[in-house]
C-alpha cells in the first residue's frame, strides 16, 4: 500500500535536504507551489510539513515560509551521496570535505566478504576517510572494492579524493550503473580509534550504517560501513501498518 500523500511529501523534501539541494537558510517550495506540484489539498501539505518541523528540518516564520533550519545536524548514507554526485558531479555539498586516511589492498575479512559476494582472504581495496563540515569531523568510513573493480577503476588505490564520489567514478568507469542498494544501521559504542577520529569524549555512542550498491545484472559494485557520532539526525522511514 503507498504511503499516504502527505508522507510522500515529506520524504520528497527531506531527501532534497539530506542531499543538500536545498540548504540551510534557503525557502522550500510555498505550500501554493506544494499543493499544485502534488495535486492535494492545502491541510494535505501543512500536515507534510508539520512532519518536517517535528524533525527539526526546518522553521516556518510568517511571511516568509518555510526555511531550512541552519546547521542541521545531517547525517546522509553512501547512497544519499551517490544521488548527490548524479545531480551535482559533487559527492559532497558546500563546506563538507573528506581527508583521505588510506587506500590500500589488504585481505577481505569475513563481513566485506559476504557484501561483496567473495571469499574471505580475497584482495580488497579499502579506502578510508574522515568527512567533515568545517573543521568539525562529522562521519568515518571505509568503502571496500573486489580486485576486479580496481583493475578497471585504478584511482581507488590512490590516496586523494575522488570529487564525483568513488561509487559514481567506479560506474563511469565500469558502465555498471547503480541499481538497487541495502543498507542496515546499528548503535553502539565508538572504539577508541573512532573516538581520536570523531574528536569524541569516550565512551560514546556512535550510529553504524552497513550500504551495499549493486548493479542491474544484481551484483555488488561496492560496501560501505559508515560511523557518525550520536545525535546526528540520518533519516526517518515512514511505511503503512495497515494490509
Amino acid at each position: 500500500m503507498a504511503l499516504p500523500k502527505y508522507e510522500q511529501l515529506a520524504a520528497d523534501l527531506r531527501g532534497r535536504i539530506v542531499r543538500g539541494e536545498l540548504k540551510p537558510g534557503e525557502t522550500i517550495p510555498s505550500e501554493r507551489e506544494l499543493t499544485e506540484r502534488w495535486a492535494v489539498s492545502r491541510a494535505t501539505v501543512v500536515k507534510g510539513l508539520e512532519v518536517l518541523r517535528q524533525e527539526g528540518l526546518i522553521d516556518t516564520r510568517q511571511g516568509t515560509g518555510s526555511i531550512v533550519r541552519e546547521r542541521v545536524p545531517l547525517a546522509r548514507t553512501a547512497g544519499e551521496r551517490y544521488r548527490t554526485s548524479v545531480k551535482t558531479g559533487n559527492i559532497y555539498t558546500a563546506g563538507e570535505y573528506a581527508e583521505i586516511l588510506s587506500a590500500e589492498m589488504v585481505p577481505a575479512p569475513d563481513h566485506v566478504a559476504t557484501a561483496l559476494g567473495i571469499t574471505p582472504g580475497d584482495h580488497v581495496v579499502r579506502r578510508h576517510r574522515v568527512t567533515y563540515e568545517g573543521q568539525t569531523p562529522t562521519a568515518t568510513s571505509c568503502s571496500w572494492f573486489t580486485q576486479e573493480t580496481v583493475d578497471a577503476a585504478p584511482r581507488l588505490l590512490q590516496r586523494e579524493r575522488v570529487r564525483e564520489g568513488t561509487t559514481r567514478y567506479v560506474e563511469m568507469q565500469t558502465g555498471r550503473r547503480p541499481h538497487s542498494g541495502r543498507d542496515w544501521w546499528t548503535a553502539r559504542l565508538a572504539t577508541d580509534e573512532e573516538l581520536e577520529l570523531l574528536r569524541l569524549a569516550g565512551p560514546q555512542a556512535v550510529a553504524e550504517s552497513r550500504h551495499v550498491a549493486f548493479c542491474e545484472e544484481g551484483r555488488p559494485l561496492a560496501y560501505e560501513v559508515g560511523i557518525s557520532p550520536a545525535g546526528r539526525w540520518s533519516r526517518t522511514e515512514e511505511y503503512s501498518m495497515v494490509d
